[in-house]
């Protein structure tokens, strides 16, 4: 009893109560029913961890092997939410703390079904692996997360700057990133010092399948096919059910859903309003698959309205958006010198890619990262691109409707206008319970009692009739890169609305006060000039007439009438609509106070008092 630390035995949770019985009765049994020898005992340490989302739990020792490395302690350096940190300060946390919590609870699923269902016959082994492909399910993300897949690998690839004929993701990266960290650590020598339920190199084929499987892997009846990775056969495939635990390609119920929703709405400050633990505790696998009581589809439709939520509320957030579509600029222009082409498609190279490429990016001095490094610069002083708003496309035209293109709604810029498809970015947004247009809760079966034998899909009508009838939101929106271009580009956004019969746009940057608070339907001027000290009434649209009621000012050609020599109230109103008429083009007024200037100001800028 003596010669095992009490630190070292407590790998696993029986192993506390084991070691102190053992000096009572020696010959008690491991959990997986082997005599309790000093041989058969975990010798090396595991690790506890103390997470602000689901407290203290332990990682076994093949678990700290594999997190004991430099491709996974990669995931440090890159944030769960890319760039939303910009617009939600405390949005900070990392790949690292899903990852584990991800484990947590997939560890705490696998053992729910095999201390409840004993006939399902899970052994330790299997449920170790488990907990392992919800430990490494995300170590083959790129830098700023999301946003290297979705957006900037989907540019150089238009651009031919890809190899088009391959097929690029992060689930199967993570895949090959394992293999990887498996060799490159010989971590077949540091879990084989625990002799009991020691991984080897071949289980990591079942983890890979555990989170590689997709939703396409699935007919849609539910039934799995392998079509999409072209696996109709799994290891485990009698056993199905093992496999929705981290990666449910089902019905998308899955542990690493309960992770990221609970710990991103901490992150931000947005609420999740759903109950992890009662859908683990009310569920049991029925037919090979994991079904749940009946009385949780409220439960379930309330995970996936936060999904709904989260995306609206945080992941595609216009501002944060707006920094994106920056970044992903960056990113293209410093492809002429990174090479993306030739570092994702290996492990080996992959795994140079993390969040610090910005300050590399930065921090250089290679001319050809002079464009990215501009960029950069724009968003370290939060010169951001500007929001035109956004349209929602109609519910009955969802089925047909295309993506949008720049050049859709530059199209529909006014005559004469100088905004190109170049300087516009569309954001064609779909928001939805993460099944496209379907009902996920549609593809879950559900039992009546724990004790139920059988289970089925349940209908929506049984559950409530204040359930949502649709499942996806499709919307339009449109960014400028120059600020100028902006009042252009809202514009077209209008127009471009009114001919796809959508709604108005909504959401623009708001153009900053100070004497510019107005909407042209033309491009404005970047700034009002500095020696102007009056604030402007208004700016009119550039003309050649006269008017006794208006200065000129010849260096921006713009009809500026200034409160010294309008008149107040609704008369200085009617002045400037009179101005207007004569220059045959339209504006909004902006209200403005009177400017007071001190007199000695007066004098020194020439400025007449009034």
């Amino acid at each position: 009893y003596d010669a095992v630390p009490f630190s070292q035995a407590a790998n696993q949770p029986l192993d506390i109560m084991v070691t102190h019985a053992r000096a009572r009765s020696p010959e008690l049994p491991t959990s997986d029913g082997t005599p309790l020898t000093l041989a058969n005992v975990s010798r090396k340490h595991g690790k506890l961890v103390n997470d602000a989302i689901h407290g203290l739990f332990r990682l076994d020792p093949n678990a700290t092997a594999i997190i004991d490395t430099p491709e996974f302690q990669r995931l440090r350096d890159l944030k769960q939410l890319g760039l939303s940190s910009y617009v939600y300060p405390c949005a900070s946390h990392t790949r690292f703390e899903h990852s584990l919590g991800t484990y947590c609870l997939a560890e705490m699923w696998v053992n729910h079904f095999k201390y409840a269902q004993h006939e399902l016959e899970i052994t330790a082994k299997e449920a170790q692996l488990v907990s392992i492909a919800g430990l490494c399910h995300d170590l083959g993300h790129g830098p700023f997360s999301h946003l290297f897949d979705n957006e900037v690998l989907p540019r150089l690839r238009e651009m031919g700057r890809i190899d088009a004929n391959r097929d690029w993701s992060h689930e199967q990266m993570s895949c090959e990133m394992l293999q990887h960290l498996w060799d490159e650590n010989s971590l077949d020598d540091v879990v084989s010092v625990d002799s009991r339920n020691a991984l080897q190199r071949a289980d990591l084929e079942v983890v890979k399948e555990m989170i590689s499987i997709d939703k396409k892997d699935y007919d849609p009846m539910g039934n799995y096919t392998g079509a999409w990775n072209k696996r109709p056969k799994l290891h485990l495939g009698g056993k199905m059910y093992l496999y929705e635990i981290v990666a449910n390609g089902r019905n998308s119920v899955d542990v690493d859903k309960f992770d990221y929703l609970l710990r991103d709405g901490h992150a931000c400050g947005v609420p999740t309003a759903f109950d992890y633990k009662r859908l683990i505790q009310l569920s049991k696998v029925v037919n090979e698959r994991i079904c749940f009581k009946e009385t949780e589809a409220h439960t379930l439709y309330s995970l996936f309205h936060c999904r709904a939520n989260m995306h609206l509320t945080v992941y595609t957030h216009a501002k944060a958006k707006a920094i994106e579509f920056m970044v992903t600029d960056a990113l293209v222009a410093a492809d002429r010198h990174y090479k993306f082409n030739d570092l994702i498609w290996r492990p080996e190279t992959f795994k140079t890619l993390d969040d610090t490429l910005l300050r590399r990016i930065e921090w250089s001095t290679e001319p050809e990262l002079e464009e990215a490094r501009v960029i950069v610069r724009r968003l370290r002083k939060r010169d951001l691109y500007k929001f035109a708003g956004e349209v929602t496309v109609p519910e009955s035209r969802h089925s047909s409707w295309s993506r949008v293109s720049a050049e859709d709604v530059v199209k529909h810029a006014p005559s004469g206008s100088a905004l190109r498809a170049e300087d516009v970015i569309v954001d064609n947004k779909e928001i939805n319970y993460s099944m496209k247009s379907r009902d996920p809760v549609s593809q879950v079966q559900f039992f009546k009692h724990l004790d139920s034998p059988t289970a089925a899909p349940l209908d929506k009508g049984k559950v409530s009739s204040m359930l949502p009838r649709n499942f996806q939101d499709k919307k339009v929106r449109v960014y400028v890169r120059d600020s100028v271009k902006l009042p252009a580009a809202i514009d077209a956004l209008n127009a471009f609305a009114r001919e796809m019969n959508c709604t108005s746009p909504i959401g623009s940057t708001p153009v900053k006060r100070g004497g510019m608070a107005m909407h042209l339907s033309q491009e404005a001027p970047r700034a009002r000039e500095a020696t102007l000290r009056p604030r402007l009434l208004a700016w009119v649209h550039p003309s050649s007439f006269s008017c006794d009621e208006h200065l000129l000012d010849p260096r921006r050609c713009q009809c500026i009438v200034t409160p010294q020599v309008a008149p107040r109230g609704h008369a200085g109103l009617q002045a400037v609509q009179r101005c207007s008429r004569q220059a045959g083009a339209g504006l909004v007024i902006a209200r403005a106070r009177a400017h007071h200037v001190h007199p000695d100001r007066q004098q020194r800028d020439g400025v007449s008092p009034g």
